[in-house]
């Protein structure tokens, strides 16, 4: 992957992802992490080799089918991406409302989430006025309402406290042990140390897989 005319970002990167599996994706500033994020959120195509994403080959499908597949993708954003136009509780329940999910449906699963990341008593408050380390916790929470097939997180913790930051990495576990694929990039070495999953490593615009050892 490249920027514009730009050097290579990313180059010559294999690596899969088994379905239910659980990663952290680390290497130090600049290395790329969230340039690889972004090809497997599709909001970047290749500028060579091959994206697969749930079996099809994702570099080649038409816009029509790559909004379908988005829609199996939860992404936690940097810089959130909440719209101030709506509550805290409306922005959380947007993926479920795009789904057709019901009233009652949708009233339990966000408030329930929303009290699960400590929001509970902000449900009509407008996201602009809630600290960072809020905004973060709703936008985490808008991510992995509607179960998504894959969870891809940019720094996902890099607002919150070390305790929220826990907190936040057990809903993350308890998401994939249902079933969903979690990638989280993170230069926290603390909380990565603490919790018992792989890494993908960048360095230098390569990979390394570090399986995790006690």
């Amino acid at each position: 992957m490249r920027y514009g005319a730009g050097p290579e970002i990313l180059r010559d990167v294999t690596f899969s992802l088994p379905p239910a599996s659980f990663h952290f994706l680390t290497g130090s500033s600049g290395a790329g992490k969230s340039s690889l994020l972004r090809l497997m959120y599709l909001a970047h195509r290749p500028s060579r080799g091959v994206v697969k994403l749930f079996d099809r080959d994702v570099t080649t499908i038409q816009r029509k089918a790559r909004s379908e597949m988005r829609r199996k993708i939860g992404v936690i954003y940097q810089d959130f991406r909440l719209l101030d136009h709506l509550s805290v509780f409306d922005n959380v329940a947007l993926p479920l409302r795009i789904a057709g999910a019901g009233k009652n449906q949708i009233r339990t699963h966000v408030s329930e989430l929303l009290s699960w990341v400590g929001l509970d008593d902000c449900l009509d408050a407008s996201p602009s006025t809630l600290s960072g380390g809020e905004q973060q916790r709703v936008a985490i929470a808008r991510a992995v309402i509607g179960r998504p097939s894959l969870l891809l997180a940019d720094e996902p913790t890099g607002n919150v406290d070390d305790a929220i930051a826990v907190l936040l990495l057990y809903l993350f576990e308890e998401l994939n042990r249902t079933g969903t694929t979690v990638v989280i990039a993170t230069h926290n070495e603390a909380l990565v140390g603490r919790f018992k999953h792989d890494q993908l490593h960048l360095d230098q615009g390569g990979i390394e897989f570090r399986p995790y050892s006690a």
